[in-house]
């Protein structure tokens, strides 16, 4: 029996991973047993999570101080048990702070290392890569500019193209998904992406909600779609809501993200993989970000690109909107959304480039990980 152990770190990680799972599955053919830390979606995939994913959703310097305590507990008590059970290959996804120390330990015991998506290497704190170097054997990308990065370095390396750009359609039959989630047909529908962070919802539930106020008066018959990825911060808006006592239209979704982007008409997004989820959704859109003073100060000295949404930077150009900390306000957001409402040549030229965009990510991702994996426990 093949035995993998793998670590994510949050609710991407967790669709990545899984994705991930069932292309092992298929490319292996044998029995395979996948333990360590993940989600709903890996253990739906019939993995067993040794501890709860959410400990390890944390972002931000501050946060993550307040936090560590707990985060060097686990990283100690998963590592022991890494460690006894002998897997043939750990599986890092994403998580890097807290992966990238399990594989260096881990490879220097003699276990096999890959990590499956790099840290942002390219646009801030390059120096990372020499600690990578020493602890992954085998690093999958899934931007196309990633891995000749790796390789000038020496360090194997494979672009494997984004599961996601596999995963979702090309065309999306938008009437088909309404229908499923139940949400009605003669409605503009906005879905709102808040964060699977407690962190995230905090920030932005305000900014959120007052953006939604000002386009739900100027946009006639609109329905604003919350989907979370955890009950704890789909609770935390209910709780929100329920004590300002919006006025606007609105539906909780749990665990329906990508329905939601595929059943809506617009999409407001928070920073992150998501972004580029909705962009391969083709949903017209803006990206928002807010993060705490200090750690915007830290992450500003060290940063090396001009977009942080994830649909730009592949691109390499301003596709989205970005707003970010103070332009991250219910008045910016709220008018650029009503004019994308009325501007449909700007919203087909937005959906042209998310068809660029996705099938210069269809790779067949997850299939392609799979075979360097195994060819990587094979000694190929």
């Amino acid at each position: 029996m093949l035995k993998i152990a793998m670590i994510a770190g949050e609710a991407s990680g967790d669709m990545l991973a899984s994705s991930l799972i069932s292309a092992l599955k298929e490319e292996y053919q044998g029995q395979i047993e996948f333990v360590g830390i993940g989600g709903s979606m890996m253990k739906a995939g019939g993995f067993q999570s040794w501890h709860e994913m959410e400990t390890l959703s944390v972002m931000g310097y501050i946060e993550v101080v307040k936090s560590l305590p707990k985060l060097l507990k686990l990283r100690y008590q998963i590592l022991k048990e890494l460690l006894a059970y002998k897997p043939d290959i750990f599986i890092g996804v994403d998580a890097p702070d807290f992966t990238f120390y399990i594989e260096n330990k881990l490879k220097q015991s003699g276990i096999k290392t890959a990590h499956y998506i790099s840290p942002t290497i390219w646009a801030w704190r390059y120096e990372r890569i020499h600690n990578i170097k020493k602890s992954t054997d085998l690093m999958l990308c899934i931007f196309p500019f990633e891995e000749a990065i790796y390789h000038k370095e020496n360090i194997a390396a494979k672009f494997v193209g984004h599961p996601m750009a596999n995963d979702i359609e090309l065309d999306i039959n938008t009437h088909q998904y309404r229908t499923t989630l139940e949400l009605p047909h003669d409605k503009t529908i906005y879905t709102v992406l808040s964060g699977s962070r407690i962190r995230e919802v905090n920030s932005l539930a305000q900014i959120l909600s007052d953006t939604c106020e000002k386009i739900n008066q100027n946009v006639p018959n609109a329905l604003f779609v919350f989907p979370f990825a955890n009950k704890t911060t789909l609770e935390l808006m209910q709780t929100f809501f329920e004590t300002h006592n919006v006025t606007f239209q609105y539906r909780l979704l749990l665990n329906k993200t990508r329905d939601a982007l595929k059943a809506c008409d617009f999409a407001i997004a928070k920073s992150g993989t998501v972004s580029l989820e909705a962009a391969l959704c083709k949903k017209p859109m803006l990206i928002c970000y807010k993060i705490n003073k200090f750690t915007e100060w830290m992450v500003r000295k060290k940063i090396t690109i001009k977009y942080v949404g994830q649909p730009n930077i592949i691109a390499n150009k301003e596709i989205v909107k970005e707003f970010l900390q103070e332009d991250a306000n219910s008045e910016s957001m709220s008018e650029y959304m009503i004019n994308l409402y009325h501007d449909k040549t700007k919203q087909q030229q937005m959906i042209g480039e998310f068809y660029k965009l996705h099938l210069s990510l269809q790779q067949n991702a997850s299939i392609a990980g799979a075979k360097a994996i195994l060819d990587l426990i094979n000694n190929k």
